[in-house]
């Protein structure tokens, strides 16, 4: 067994107290009893301590005493953080009394009986810094593992799941796929998304017809015609619709995100403007001119943590790919956005304000797709029910 992982993987360090957008603040921050208790019980908890233990949790579910969530305070900070940012916890007794939620965020592991994917997700702004700058801080690399680990927060299908969802067995392989495509640097990012979906459409096919041994086959000749100058050159071919992106796209993002950032790209009538969205995109090309690797370290990024193409399996590949497309393009917009907003700044601070825009609207994004599964659910029904579940749409929604 191996790690595949993002280059950033293996230097990552939490920045604690400096950090810009704190996952101790507005976070429902669960604990078990025994982490718990494992605080209170240690003879060097202090008693100030050990009171605030005891006050500060709650039962996270009815069904479930075992499970605790933190009682957020005033501003929706953890009562343990300090004034100066840090953990009380961490400061007085040391980082293994943390609970697992804590001490891992926001690294996360997706497996198969083969190879464990480690990522962390965007929510945190030092990641996403790394990703808006620093080149192929998103490419996957190959780490052994030389010992049996325990991975925890690790998502993982299980023999039930081969049983009643057999396509499960090729996760693996189909994410391998996706990711080829995507990370591909001879074409566009937006290319090789729709390209993805093109690909994600006839795996969906095979697995509605319960073809499931064939998946590998299928696979095989996806990556043959994907590199058709044919298909290429249909899909360059594509005009941009600014008025989709501009309206429905940003229907989406305020809906998912809970912000009205369309107000960013409206008349003085307070309507969207696709011509604003326009000269958005044109600015942020001109201040991201030296860095156009973003987009591709992002949808790289998300592919890992949307576990994409097959979770949940109760939503079809295709289901799965759409909303990883529509996330991208959500997260598109909110970088012209950021560029429309940063547009009468000197060109180095405008990098750096358009950064700081970009990771900080898009932690409200990833957050959601982490803890609000019902609205992903209603995410994907808006996309349904505005017809717009087609390879040929999620391409209008990106170029």
């Amino acid at each position: 067994m191996y790690y595949r992982q993002p280059r950033y993987f293996k230097d990552f360090k939490c920045v604690g107290g400096t950090c810009s957008n704190s996952c101790c603040v507005g976070w429902a921050i669960f604990w078990k009893k025994d982490e718990i208790d494992k605080v209170k019980d240690d003879p060097n908890c202090s008693q100030e301590l050990k009171e605030l233990m005891e006050k500060s949790f709650h039962l996270a579910r009815s069904d479930n005493d075992n499970l605790y969530a933190v009682t957020l305070g005033e501003n929706r900070r953890c009562p343990f953080l300090t004034e100066d940012n840090f953990c009380r916890i961490q400061r007085e007794l040391g980082a293994e009394y943390l609970s697992d939620v804590c001490s891992i965020y926001p690294r996360s592991h997706s497996a198969t009986d083969d190879v464990c994917y480690n990522f962390c997700y965007m929510s945190c702004p030092t990641v996403m810094h790394k990703l808006l700058n620093e080149d192929k801080s998103a490419d996957l690399v190959n780490i052994p593992v030389k010992e049996r680990t325990t991975m925890k927060n690790t998502f993982k299908y299980t023999e039930q799941n081969y049983k009643s969802n057999p396509e499960t067995k090729y996760f693996g392989e189909i994410f391998e796929l996706l990711y080829d495509i995507i990370s591909d640097r001879k074409n566009s990012v937006e290319t090789n998304v729709i390209l993805g979906a093109l690909a994600a459409k006839a795996l969906a096919k095979v697995v509605e017809d319960k073809n499931y041994d064939n998946i590998p086959n299928a696979i095989h000749d996806i990556r043959k015609q994907i590199h058709s100058g044919a298909e290429l050159k249909s899909i360059e071919n594509i005009k941009p619709n600014y008025t989709l992106k501009a309206t429905t796209v940003g229907k989406f993002l305020s809906f998912f995100s809970g912000s009205d950032l369309l107000k960013f790209i409206s008349d003085e009538n307070g309507n969207v403007s696709p011509e604003l969205y326009q000269l958005g995109e044109q600015r942020l090309a001109e201040v991201y001119k030296d860095k156009e690797f973003w987009l591709r370290n992002v949808a790289l990024n998300l592919l890992l943590e949307l576990h994409v193409p097959l979770n949940p399996i109760s939503r079809t590949i295709f289901e799965n790919y759409s909303l990883y497309a529509v996330t991208l393009a959500m997260m598109k917009y909110i970088a012209v956005v950021a560029a429309r907003v940063t547009a009468n700044y000197k060109t180095e601070n405008a990098i750096a304000k358009t950064d700081e825009f970009i990771t900080t609207a898009s932690a409200i994004v990833v957050r959601n797709f982490s803890h609000s599964p019902k609205k992903v659910d209603t995410l994907l029904e808006m996309i349904k029910a505005g017809g717009f579940m087609s390879p040929a749409y999620l391409a209008l929604f990106l170029k």
